[in-house]
């Protein structure tokens, strides 16, 4: 059981705000005719065109990933778990649940980048390098890892020139730049 506090609220209102902001970016829906999941599944956002579950979180890291799973199982869909950042930069830590016949496929750490072109991928935090290389695009669509070559003029991936770190840093300063402006801290 938790103590609302002031800080925990704080927590959940960014949480909710970075999640809305991603569905903006990718042109998302949220489905809000959809029987009410069960608890503890009703602060999940259903978005039917992803078949996904958008799920504002402030729980420790990985673990509420066993309740979301459940919920992944019960709606049969994907999963984008996110978090905001507590200390330091404003930034948004996602996971990426990827429903499966047999068990959900996670993809942790993975943070927003932004093309100069605004193109919004979900890709792997440098700082957690071990995790899967794996990138998603922000799309109307489903979300589905791709090799992370795919992230548009970053030249990212095996064979890189120099100029691909500087580009990929780019990019994740500009996405927390935009989520800076979401929670109105420019």
């Amino acid at each position: 059981m938790y103590i609302v506090t002031r800080e925990r609220e704080l927590a959940r209102a960014r949480a909710l705000s970075g999640a809305l902001a991603i569905a903006d970016l990718a042109g998302w829906q949220i489905d809000r005719s959809v029987p009410i999941l069960p608890m503890p599944f009703r602060n999940y956002l259903h978005i039917a065109t992803a078949e996904l579950l958008l799920v504002p979180s402030i729980e420790p890291s990985r673990g509420d990933l066993d309740t979301v799973e459940r919920g992944t199982r019960i709606a049969r869909c994907d999963a984008l778990v996110v978090k905001a950042s507590s200390e330091g930069n404003n930034t948004l830590y996602c996971a990426v649940g990827e429903w499966q016949r047999h068990g959900t496929l996670w993809h942790h750490a993975r943070r927003l980048w932004l093309s100069s072109r605004n193109e919004a991928w979900l890709v792997p935090d440098p700082d957690e390098p071990e995790e899967s290389d794996a990138v998603f695009r922000l799309t109307g669509s489903r979300l589905r890892p791709m090799v992370p070559a795919r992230l548009p003029a970053t030249g990212a991936g095996a064979g890189a020139g120099a100029g691909a770190g500087r580009n990929f840093a780019s990019g994740l300063a500009r996405g927390d730049a935009y989520i800076a402006a979401v929670w109105s801290q420019r």
